[in-house]
């Protein structure tokens, strides 16, 4: 492969290197997108075979990102990936977000995602949230300037344990289902269409089937909300509390190098990517600048029983008052 038609200009972020990554890499260097950049902290493990489709047998104990940077290579010699070893934290977020266009996240925990929905908020960047848990895809296409965002649909982590892959599976299908949906999206975004922005898209691989249902803003979001609470990137908020019997919290995905709070700032004038500057000196958070103007805030409402999202509630004929629920699954992902 060579990369098909004309080369589309900008920088996708793909924060995991596993089973939506994978396929979504293929999809977009596919149509033509040249720059990849990529961050993950893993190895290639057996179990991982099945669903993370670049990898093969030999490549069990290498460094993921070594692995899928070659397989990516191999069939697109034009394409450039900018290897990021190591995870999105607080603190890598300032490093990784430069010259970004659009991120794809395709990760596999709570923690993850909301901090990726709250600097891609926070810096004006576009972002795909991608999700596969047992026979069940999510994607979500973001707007820089959210309304609705991630925290509209999800207000903030749960308390409990979350399964995903590794303790409830995923059918490999699903996963590059979900990584192909999210690639179909951040084109889409590559290109300028905001039409994709506002929707939820769902697919059940034991009926074979595939809906996109709309999704309101939340006026009472901390993240792009009227009143949004949240200007900075503070390490604390991205810690689970567990379920287990000791009741001690877990942080998960994070980084609190000597406890104090890192910041990030973003500058998004006129809506294109510029770059991003985190300020961790004496651990004084930097001030984000935000634009709240348009994009009038409407309604969603989530199930959080038990601490673990299951279904979200999304008006789908706003003239008719009707509404569905839309089940979204446990969350997460490949």
């Amino acid at each position: 492969m060579s990369g098909g038609g004309e080369a589309i200009r900008g920088c996708v972020l793909l924060v995991g290197a596993g089973g939506i990554a994978a396929p979504a890499g293929l999809a977009l260097a596919a149509a033509g997108v040249r720059e990849l950049r990529v961050a993950d902290d893993d190895q290639v493990e057996l179990t991982n075979l099945h669903r993370q489709i670049l990898f093969d047998d030999d490549d069990v104990g290498r460094p993921k990102l070594d692995a899928f940077t070659e397989a990516l290579r191999r069939r697109f010699p034009g394409l450039r990936v900018d290897r990021r070893y190591g995870r999105f934290t607080p603190s890598a977020a300032a490093g990784l977000m430069p010259g970004v266009s659009v991120v794809v996240d395709a990760t596999d925990n709570f923690a993850s995602r909301f901090l990726i929905a709250d600097v891609c908020r926070l810096t004006r960047t576009p972002v795909v949230h991608a999700a596969a848990i047992r026979w069940r895809a999510t994607v979500m296409a973001v707007a820089g300037e959210g309304a609705p965002c991630y925290r509209c649909l999800f207000e903030d982590l749960p308390t409990g344990d979350a399964p995903d892959c590794a303790t409830a599976g995923v059918a490999g299908p699903v996963c590059g289902v979900a990584g192909a949906i999210a690639a179909d999206r951040a084109l889409a975004i590559l290109a300028g269409d905001a039409s994709i922005f506002g929707r939820i898209a769902t697919y059940d691989g034991r009926t074979d089937t595939l809906r996109s249902v709309p999704v309101s803003a939340r006026p009472a979001c901390d993240l792009c909300g009227a009143r949004a609470a949240i200007a900075t990137i503070d390490a604390s908020r991205y810690v689970v509390a567990c379920a287990a019997e000791s009741g001690s919290p877990t942080h998960v995905e994070g980084d609190r190098e000597g406890g104090s709070p890192t910041h990030v700032e973003g500058d998004r004038e006129g809506g294109s990517p510029t770059h991003v500057e985190g300020d961790r000196e004496g651990g004084s958070p930097t001030h984000v600048e935000k634009d709240r103007e348009g994009g009038s805030p409407t309604h969603v409402e989530g199930d959080r029983e038990g601490g673990s999202p299951t279904h979200v509630e999304t008006e789908k004929d706003r003239e008719g008052g009707s509404s569905t629920h839309l089940k979204t699954g446990e969350q997460d992902h490949g």
